[in-house]
């Protein structure tokens, strides 16, 4: 048995030996086609006879080499003959069947040399280039090496003309997103674009020698351009020896660094690629931290900070939208003096408990400046945010929930985290929003300590303009779900609701002059009880109908000034017809008057 799988050891080593052959013709054929075209020397019809001849031959290996991949296995193959699988199988047959096995393969072989021979014979000896083509290229790198082409509205550095495959290769200058690409590296690895020659006459053209030199010159003293990677290593804990990059924060921010291929060697980034322009770009690469774990601010998001004034020198923040990952997160709020520098505010030690600090809220003049972020020992964060400013009894739109696009007021405001300059003050009151239903929950990652719920008065409904509501509606709401009105949304707001509640005054004026019409009538029936006797039983009944419709509840909601007085005349007029007009009504049924 041991000399049988000796055997097979030296047949595979054999075939090794074959696919190494296999591999040279491969690469010979391959150079023979580089080095000269074989549109100049074949016909069509003999191009595609070659063409169909190689892909047969390549057919035939590549079954040929899946013959060899599934019978190596031979035990628990079950293409091979019955005898391989039995565990007592004739050691001869099995050689037999390698050797079938090695003779078809040296066939293919010889078969691939033929057509490798018949080749060369129709390609014939190679071609000298034309002298003059030779002349025009070195001529074409005298003038035009270094010059900038635009191709397609992208400039590109031309560095050479390649005369075997006739195109002008060039480094594009920048790429997609703007960061500036590295030449020294382009050049180390020769990694250039083709442009082909006849996209010159049509896509592309070559400036003139002083513009590229000064598009170089700019080049050359970009140093803003680059591509500002902040990262984390993090440590495998089933994988000590195993670490992974994870991007911490992208400069410029609109970049997505999934657009970008990155080597790592170590704890550093060598070399970043753009996938889609397959150039290599200009970086600064700044490692923030080690770890078994990486957890805390989440870089591309923003943080948002809701706050309003509880007295003169106390700012109440209500609610912090934080997408933080952290177990733990501990925030302080210091004040800038009149002259003081932000930057000496960037120091972090702990907070008043002793814990490591992880935020500071820095306010100048009760208003939100900056926030820090320590992200490390090593490295202070500046994390964007928008700080949005409640004040109470101002007009508010509500975003989401049941109430989406109603329009109210913030009435009350919780106790939520206090900044202020003298830290030593005493308790203070907590503001109460009782009676208030709550609706909603901020769906947003905040301080679970913070959830920002607020009283509001929902006084407009939506529409163009707002529709006053007849009963107000007071909800608790996180405040999240408002959005404060502008000082000019303020101002329109409020003379809409000006204009709608003069028309709405001017529609009751109308009314009550109507009505006021209507009871100088019954005035003349309470006067004259004759004129209620010309009418048939049906007409005084209408009439009591409009008496009874008249509502004096509502009409006193918008009336004016000036029709105070007809309204109260209307009042006194119902008060008297109402009565005459169900006695009037009973003495016409009890007579039996239609």
């Amino acid at each position: 048995m041991d000399e049988l799988f000796e055997r097979i050891k030296l047949l595979e080593e054999e075939n090794k030996a074959l696919e190494k052959e296999f591999n040279d013709l491969d690469n010979e054929l391959l150079k023979k086609r580089s080095e000269q075209s074989m549109n100049e020397w074949l016909t069509k019809e003999e191009q595609d006879q070659n063409k169909k001849k190689l892909e047969e031959y390549t057919e035939k290996i590549n079954k040929y080499k899946k013959l060899i991949d599934e019978n190596m296995n031979f035990p628990s193959n079950p293409d091979l003959p019955a005898t391989l699988k039995n565990p007592n199988f004739d050691e001869n047959e099995i050689f037999n069947f390698f050797n079938l096995v090695k003779d078809e393969k040296k066939r293919l072989n010889d078969e691939k040399l033929y057509h490798m021979k018949q080749l060369e014979q129709k390609l014939g000896p190679k071609k000298e280039p034309d002298p003059n083509f030779n002349n025009l290229c070195e001529e074409f790198d005298k003038k035009f090496k270094g010059r900038i082409i635009n191709h397609q509205g992208i400039n590109y550095l031309i560095k050479y003309f390649d005369r075997r495959e006739k195109n002008i290769k060039a480094m594009m200058l920048y790429d997609s997103n703007g960061i500036k690409t590295d030449e020294k590296m382009h050049d180390r690895m020769r990694l250039y674009n083709s442009i082909d020659v006849n996209d010159i006459f049509e896509n592309s053209y070559i400036l003139p020698k002083e513009e590229s030199g000064s598009i170089m010159k700019d080049y050359l003293n970009d140093y803003k351009h680059y591509l500002k990677i902040y990262y984390q290593m993090q440590v495998d804990k089933r994988y000590p020896t195993e670490r992974e990059l994870i991007p911490y924060r992208i400069e410029p921010n609109y970049i997505d660094i999934n657009q970008y291929n990155l080597s790592i060697q170590t704890n550093s980034i060598k070399t970043v690629e753009n996938k889609e322009n397959r150039c290599f770009v200009i970086f600064d690469s700044i490692l923030i931290g080690e770890g078994k774990s990486t957890t805390g601010l989440v870089s591309s998001s923003s943080i948002k900070v809701y706050t309003t004034l509880y007295s003169k020198d106390i700012l109440n923040i209500l609610h912090i939208h934080l997408n933080d990952t952290s177990q733990e997160i501990t925030i302080d709020s210091e004040f800038l003096e009149k002259d003081e520098n932000v930057a000496s505010h960037k120091v972090f030690t702990v907070d008043a408990l002793g814990k490591r600090l992880t935020y500071k809220f820095i306010f100048k003049d009760y208003k939100l400046i900056k926030i820090y972020y320590s992200v490390s020992n090593d490295f202070i964060d500046e994390p964007t945010f928008e700080e949005i400013r409640i004040t109470p009894n101002n007009y508010v739109r509500i975003l989401k929930g049941e109430y989406k696009n109603y329009y109210g007021q913030v009435k009350d405001f919780p106790l939520g985290m206090l900044a202020r300059k003298d830290k030593e003050l005493g308790e203070l009151k907590r503001m109460s929003s009782r009676g208030f239903q709550k609706e909603g929950y901020c769906p947003d990652r905040h301080l679970e300590e913070l959830p920002g719920f607020v009283s509001v008065k929902i006084l407009f409904a939506p529409g163009s303009p707002p529709q006053q509501m007849k009963e107000p509606i007071n909800i608790s709401i996180p405040v999240c779900f408002l959005i404060p009105l502008s000082p000019e949304e303020q101002i329109k707001f409020e003379k809409s609701i000006i204009i709608q509640q003069e028309m709405e005054i001017e529609e009751a004026n109308q009314e009550i002059e109507e009505i006021y019409k209507k009871c100088q009538v019954y005035e003349s029936y309470i006067k004259n009880d004759s004129l209620l006797e010309e009418k048939s039983l049906d007409e005084v009944k209408g009439i009591l109908e409009e008496v009874e419709k008249i509502n004096i509840e509502e009409l006193e909601k918008n009336i004016s000034e000036d029709f105070k007085n007809k309204l109260e005349y209307i009042k006194g007029i119902k008060d008297q017809i109402n009565p005459i007009l169900i006695q009037k009504i009973r003495y016409f049924t009890l007579m039996g008057k239609k």
